[in-house]
């Protein structure tokens, strides 16, 4: 999880949070959730591979604002064909604990030398849940 304090450079014209600042808290909140799993998103680079958003569906749900504490929490749900991986994530508001944003993210591994996708890495295989 990762927590972000609402700033000025945040707020639009309209006074609250602007809608593609939460697609780069959604984003911050992916490489916490990397970070906190160990996966080593440099070594990858280094190896030339890497993950790349395909698809990206974000609700808006509440207003924020200068000052609120936003929580954001993401979740590996599923893995499909060993090369696509789905997450979930949230964004609340601490004080209150509203859901301000909730967003499905799908994403595949892509070699940056070829430009195409690849199968997941190992490392990144163990974020996501057991299927039995």
């Amino acid at each position: 999880m990762l927590e972000i304090t609402v700033r000025s450079s945040h707020i639009d014209f309209f006074g609250h949070v602007n809608n593609a600042k939460y697609i780069e808290f959604l984003e911050w909140g992916r490489v916490q959730m990397a970070e906190d799993q160990n996966i080593d998103f440099l070594g990858m680079v280094a190896e030339g591979v890497g993950p790349a958003v395909v698809r990206l569906e974000v609700n808006y749900r509440k207003e924020s604002s200068m000052g609120d504490v936003l929580v954001i929490d993401s979740r590996a749900v599923e893995l499909k064909n060993d090369k696509v991986g789905i997450l979930k994530q949230t964004i609340t508001n601490k004080k209150t604990g509203e859901l301000v944003c909730d967003a499905v993210v799908t994403y595949v591994m892509f070699d940056l030398r070829q430009r195409k996708s690849i199968p997941m890495p190992e490392s990144m295989k163990k974020a996501f849940p057991k299927v039995s």
